[in-house]
């Protein structure tokens, strides 16, 4: 059939020669100029003539989209060829929702679509992301009795592949009579984007026993698998497999394995392959700048990038990222200022380096450069940001921020509880239930938040009353939101309160106690004056008590003026960590009350032959001005 389908076309051509003409075409100037010529000579109305013209001007490399739809508008009566390939084209083009409303017009003027139809379709909706729409489609695929051709099913597996409906696309795979090597790679890196290693390697193991050969694609799809899964091991086996059947490795395959390796740190393993490619991509070397980085070897990150006959914006990017881990900030901002084209991940690796390494002034301020330079941020600026705001207590930023957001119809819980959060750290409990409201679907982490918040003002109760009534709409609390209820109670001295609580995290919601419950146990004891129950408290704990726990006892000492316990935590504390400051200063801070001078002396002697230095404390934004 298609030999006499190539037999039929080929007379076709000979008989029509201006077909040569039309296909041969440079660029879509040439074709207009035969296109005016042809229908000089009275070939306009021609069905082989046009479904040419519109092939070329459609889906070929120079097609022109307008015109195409200008020739296809000037048809009486388009076949189905022609709609389809119209389809095509606009599936796609930067406007895909005009192929989803051309199929509309081919249904509505009485043509049926066939196997060639949907795949496009499909696309289109996939692109769009317009869910309804697909599965409108899927269901005139059922309709019009092309379920079982493989190359529909694999568009649907696609589009359900791009809207993450994971559980279809196992429905659907398995309804196909003979799965080809596209319908397992969906289906490979469907399992290996939800995390299921496991279902990964039946899969591989079912697609070669089924007699299907796997290609580069589904190779790179195992590498991709293993990474995301952090398994080296598996990585290596398919590498072997590679080897083994004598795959051709493609730039891309190469590529693939060298960024596995270098992202698990095997970086011997990594430049040895570097080092056999025939080919090296901008991709190739920034692979290998991404593992010397991911190992801390900023240094020869460094050598590596300045080596690179050729550099894109993430290339740049790795190398920012290198020296904020790093902790160089220097350097960062030296490098951020010679990024030829900043996107917006180059500006999010600055704003929140700065955050994360407390200097909060300079993260503002490259946030303002940024939207001066006309880049929106994005959830993760703006969540940073909020964080910044939050710390330093700068709620005018943040009130910008909140203004930006509802302009712009910024939603999401992340940015939201962010949102929120800020206006509690900057002391305004009300503007945050006001957000807190406004939360679409509340899930704990808002409800955290919100217990969290109100416990860091004063509302102990407010608190607890939020913490119940998350409870009667079904919400149930996590570690975390017993940590926000064991502060309310400490603040509010609720002690009775917050030993159920505490007792409660096991033996009610079944959740084991981690150390933080413990150390807030002992913040509420401490804040009462029950210092001699804390303590015994804390030699009582199932787990090594840490640093914070002690820390708690360290710190009610300090408020109770009780020297004996105070010297004996602060021994324990500077033995477990003798270069952290804050101990050093809780025990001074205890003598000092009590004019024991020459012990104050002492500490200040002590923290000296430590090395250890008096953290400075950080002045709001307002006043940084």
């Amino acid at each position: 059939m298609a030999m006499r389908s190539a037999i039929i076309t080929k007379l076709l051509k000979l008989n029509r020669p201006h077909l040569f003409l039309i296909e041969n075409c440079s660029d879509i100037k040439e074709l207009k100029q035969f296109h005016c010529q042809f229908i000089t000579n009275g070939l306009s109305n021609d069905t082989i003539f046009l479904s040419t013209i519109l092939s070329f001007s459609a889906i070929s490399p120079a097609r022109d989209l307008a015109y195409a739809r200008l020739v296809f508008s000037q048809i009486d009566s388009p076949n189905l060829f022609m709609f389809n390939t119209m389809i095509r084209g606009y599936a796609w083009s930067s406007t895909p929702e005009k192929a989803t409303s051309l199929y509309i017009h081919m249904l509505h003027s009485g043509l049926f679509p066939n196997k060639y139809t949907f795949p496009f379709v499909i696309k289109a909706s996939s692109s769009i992301t317009d869910l309804a729409s697909g599965r409108t489609i899927h269901g005139s695929v059922m309709k019009f009795g092309y379920g079982s051709d493989v190359h529909v099913s694999n568009s649907l597996l696609h589009m359900y592949a791009n809207f993450g409906f994971s559980e279809v696309i196992i429905k659907l795979f398995e309804e196909i009579p003979e799965p080809d090597v596209v319908s397992w790679n969906v289906v490979i890196d469907n399992f290996a984007q939800c995390g299921h290693l496991d279902e990964v390697l039946i899969a591989f193991s079912e697609m070669c026993y089924s007699g299907v050969e796997p290609n580069s694609v589904t190779v790179l799809g195992l590498l991709s698998a293993c990474s995301k899964m952090g398994d080296l091991n598996f990585g290596k086996l398919i590498h072997l497999y590679i080897i083994k059947n004598d795959l051709h490795i493609s730039i891309n395959l190469g590529n693939g394995l060298l960024d596995m390796y270098a992202k698990f740190g095997d970086l011997d393993s990594a430049e040895k392959l570097f080092n056999r490619m025939l080919v090296k991509t901008v991709f190739s070397w920034t692979s290998m700048v991404d593992g010397l980085v991911r190992t801390g070897d900023v240094e020869n990150a460094r050598l590596m990038f300045n080596q690179m006959p050729d550099k894109d914006t993430t290339s740049w990017n790795v190398m920012l990222n290198g020296f904020i881990m790093a902790g160089d900030m220097n350097s960062a901002h030296q490098h951020f200022k010679m990024i030829p084209e900043r996107d917006l991940v180059s500006w999010n690796s600055i704003i929140v380096g700065y955050a994360q390494h407390k200097q909060f002034v300079k993260s503002l301020d490259f946030f303002r450069e940024m939207r001066v330079s006309g880049v929106n941020p994005d959830r993760v600026t703006l969540v940073s940001m909020l964080s910044v705001c939050g710390f330093t207590g700068a709620m005018d930023h943040g009130e910008v921020i909140h203004s930006y957001m509802e302009k712009n119809n910024v939603k999401g819980e992340e940015v939201e509880v962010a949102l929120l959060d800020m206006y509690c750290k900057c002391g305004a409990p009300e503007k945050a239930l006001s957000v807190f409201h406004g939360v679409f679907n509340k899930s704990v982490l808002a409800w955290t938040a919100m217990i969290v918040g109100l416990a860091m003002n004063g509302l102990a109760k407010d608190a607890l009353n939020f913490f119940f009534q998350m409870q009667i709409t079904g919400i149930q609390p996590n570690e975390i939101t017993f940590i926000g209820v064991l502060c309310a109670c400490s603040y509010g001295g609720l002690v009775e309160e917050g030993r159920w609580f505490f007792n409660a995290i096991n033996q009610v919601y079944g959740i084991e106690p981690r150390s933080e419950h413990y150390g807030s146990m002992v913040d509420i004891l401490g804040r009462a004056g029950l210092l001699k129950e804390a303590e015994i408290f804390i030699q009582n704990m199932p787990i090594k008590p840490d640093a914070g726990v002690w820390g708690a006892l360290l710190g009610a000492c300090k408020i109770h003026d009780e020297i004996y316990m105070g010297e004996k935590v602060a021994k324990i504390l500077t033995e477990m960590d003798p270069h952290h400051s804050g101990r050093y200063v809780l025990l001074s801070n205890i003598y000092a009350m009590e004019k024991r001078w020459h012990d104050v002396e002492r500490v200040r002697e002590a923290m000296k032959a430590h090395g250890v230095r008096k953290t400075a404390g950080f002045s709001l934004i307002e006043t940084a001005r």
